[in-house]
This record gives C-alpha cells, structure tokens and sequence, in this order.
C-alpha cells in the first residue's frame, strides 16, 4: 500500500515537474530537482520505518492482554489460599 501510494505521488510529482519544465524552462529544475530527491529521501525514511513501528504495535496490543503473558510474576500465588494437608 505504502509503495504504491509513493509511487504516485512521485509520478504525480514527475508530471508536475515536466508541466512546470515546459511552461519555465531549465529554471524549473532549479526547484523541482530537490524536492523531487526530497520525496524519494523522504518516503524511503517513510518506509524503511515501518517495520519497526509495527512490531512495536504488535507489542503494544499484547502488553495487557491476560492470555498472552505468562503465568506467573512477582506476586503469583500470593492471593491464593493454601489447602490444608491430609
């Protein structure tokens, strides 16, 4: 979804640069070089952050689900009332 989404905009960002070069000329390329690069850059940063922002989701939703921690911890058993020996 990201990479196509990206690859829109840039071709969006392509089309609006070749326009602005035939209506200006070579001073065109003058702004619309860098921010060309800048979208790439950006949108690479974009991506290759991701990956962890998404386990870190994943870690989150788990945090306080009960089924998914393990059994046991600091005050395991505390509460639990002992059966008497036979």
């Amino acid at each position: 979804m990201l990479v196509r989404l990206g690859m829109a905009v840039l071709a969006m960002e392509a089309m609006a640069l070749i326009v602005a070069l035939l209506a200006f000329g070579w001073p065109a390329l003058l702004v619309g070089g860098p921010l060309l690069v800048g979208t790439v850059v950006a949108l690479v940063v974009v991506r290759l952050s991701e990956g962890p922002r998404r386990r870190l989701q994943e870690r989150r939703a788990t945090r306080w689900d009960a089924d998914a921690t393990l059994p046991g911890g600091l005050m395991s058993g505390f509460f639990e009332i002992p059966s008497p020996r036979r």
